[in-house]
C-alpha cells in the first residue's frame, strides 16, 4: 500500500480533501491531509505565512503519492520535481503566470492588503478573504517549479467550471510535466472540485490511479 499525501488549496483545509482521504483509506493505503500553515483560524495568520512554510510541511512526511487541489496541486508538483515523491494528482494546477504577480504587485502598490472571495458554495470550510502577500507568494512559487523535472507520471484533473484557475492552466502544466500524463475533464465541477458535482468520478480516478501506480511499483 501507499502513503498517500492529500494537499489542500490556498484559505482551505485539510478537511477539503476528505472524500479523497476517506476513499483511500478504505484501499487500506495510509493518508495524511494536513491543514498547512496559516490555515485554519483566521486569514489574519496568512499574513505570516508563505511558499517555503507550506512546502516546508509537505515535505515532513514523506510520501509515495501526493493529491493536491489548486495551491495543493502546485505543492505536489514541487515535491515531484524535487524527486520527493513517486507519483502526483494534479487537481486544478495553478501554471506560473507572470501577469497575476504583476497584477497583484500593482493591486498592493495602490493599497490593496486583502482579495475578497466570499463564502463557499459547497460548503468547504475556507478563509473567505485572503490576504494579498500570501496569493502574491504562492504565485512566485509556482513559479520556481520546474514542471520539465517532474518525470513521475502524473494525473492533471480539470474542472470545466472553475473560475478561480483557468482550466487553460491544466492544459498548460500537462504539457510542462516530463513524465507521462493522464488526464481527467470534470464536466460539471469548478474549482474546489473534491466537494463538487463530480467528486464521486474524481475519488473513483484517483484511487485507481494509485493503485495502478502501487502496482507498477511492486512489479
Amino acid at each position: 500500500m501507499a502513503r498517500v499525501l492529500c494537499l489542500h488549496g490556498l484559505g482551505g483545509m485539510g478537511a477539503t480533501m476528505w472524500p479523497v482521504v476517506a476513499a483511500l483509506s478504505a484501499d487500506h493505503h495510509e493518508v495524511l491531509a494536513p491543514t498547512l500553515p496559516g490555515h485554519g483560524g483566521d486569514p489574519t495568520e496568512l499574513i505570516d505565512s508563505g511558499w517555503d512554510d507550506w512546502l516546508a510541511a509537505a515535505r515532513a512526511w514523506p510520501a509515495d503519492v501526493v493529491v493536491g487541489q489548486s495551491m495543493g496541486a502546485a505543492l505536489a508538483l514541487a515535491l515531484a520535481a524535487e524527486g520527493a515523491c513517486q507519483a502526483v494528482v494534479a487537481i486544478n494546477p495553478l501554471h506560473a503566470d507572470a501577469d497575476a504577480i504583476e497584477g497583484i504587485v500593482w493591486r498592493l502598490s495602490r493599497g490593496h492588503d486583502w482579495l475578497e472571495v466570499g463564502p463557499s458554495a459547497l460548503g468547504e470550510v475556507a478563509y473567505e478573504r485572503l490576504p494579498l502577500t500570501a496569493v502574491l507568494d504562492m504565485h512566485r512559487g509556482v513559479a520556481t517549479i520546474d514542471l520539465g523535472a517532474v518525470s513521475v507520471p502524473v494525473l492533471v484533473v480539470t474542472g470545466q467550471l472553475d473560475d478561480v484557475v483557468d482550466p487553460a492552466s491544466s492544459d498548460l502544466v500537462a504539457d510542462a510535466v516530463g513524465g507521462p500524463v493522464t488526464r481527467l475533464r470534470l464536466a460539471s465541477s469548478g474549482h474546489v472540485a473534491t466537494l463538487d458535482a463530480d467528486r464521486a468520478e474524481l475519488v473513483i480516478a484517483v484511487t485507481q490511479f494509485v493503485a495502478r501506480h502501487m502496482r507498477t511499483l511492486q512489479r
